[in-house]
């Protein structure tokens, strides 16, 4: 009778501090590299950028012809593996530009909008996300970048004439005031750095070819046999949202 008291209250105390963990306590889920090392993904990010667009197209393709003006993004982060990162971005540009051939006297502006997804490879594996004894703090990360997305545009087109300018509509619509849509394709580099654990900057250049050629409002005009483009400098401000650190367990022995 006392052995069987003993193993009772023995088995019990074995099986208490299983019991303790809450009812919807759920492990972290771990994730495996090629080489089999274990990490653990980042939480995601919550971004908000500015940005300078500078335009390539048939009015010019010069640095010098444009007017830079500041746009901003809001957009989500989210790291897969140590090498991979995903977001999504929406968010505005602003054009400014002048012919380059002073004689036509074109100029034109614009806000245009973006939505667009991408994939960034981080160039150093990201060692924070590692666990086990390969872990090591990472502050800066430089990383290509490639997306798609697309775009609203809305050119502002005018022309010098003797006593001022006039609104000029775009090329295929009988209105000054013109909108269309394109596809882009952004590519290009950056570099991320971690100030704390939940505080990013990433500063990126992204080129962007684009399916218009009317983001000036001008093709036959100018070149119509190469699409426009423009380019973009950015710096955001990347915020991650860490879960609450949970009550920690207590175990009554």
């Amino acid at each position: 009778m006392i052995r069987l008291v003993l193993a009772t209250l023995l088995s019990g105390s074995l099986v208490a501090p299983a019991q303790a963990a809450p009812a919807d306590y759920h492990p972290p889920r771990h994730f495996y590299t090629p080489n089999h090392q274990p990490y653990r993904r980042l939480p995601t990010r919550l971004s908000f950028g500015f940005n300078l667009a500078s335009y390539n197209g048939d009015l010019t393709g010069r640095l010098r012809d444009n007017t830079l003006r500041l746009g901003l993004s809001i957009g989500l982060v989210r790291t897969l593996s140590p090498h991979l990162t995903f977001g999504a971005d929406l968010g505005y540009v602003k054009f400014q530009a002048v012919d380059q051939f002073p004689e036509r006297g074109y100029r034109f502006g614009g806000t245009d909008a973006l939505l667009t997804t991408y994939l960034r490879y981080n160039i150093l594996a990201d060692k924070s996300m590692y666990l086990g004894p390969n872990h090591r703090p990472t502050t800066w990360q430089p990383f290509l970048q490639a997306g798609v997305g697309g775009m609203v545009y809305n050119p502002g087109l005018v022309q010098a004439v003797p006593g001022g300018t006039v609104q000029l509509p775009a090329e295929g619509n009988n209105t000054a005031t013109f909108s269309g849509v394109a596809a882009v394709l952004p590519v290009g580099a950056g570099v991320t750095l971690r100030a704390s654990r939940s505080l990013y900057f990433t500063l990126e250049g992204l080129y962007y070819f684009t399916s218009s050629d009317l983001l000036d409002g001008i093709s036959q005009r100018g070149n119509p046999d190469s699409k426009d483009s423009f380019m973009t400098a950015a710096l955001k401000i990347e915020y991650a949202f860490y879960k609450k650190k949970g009550k920690p367990l207590v175990h009554f022995d």
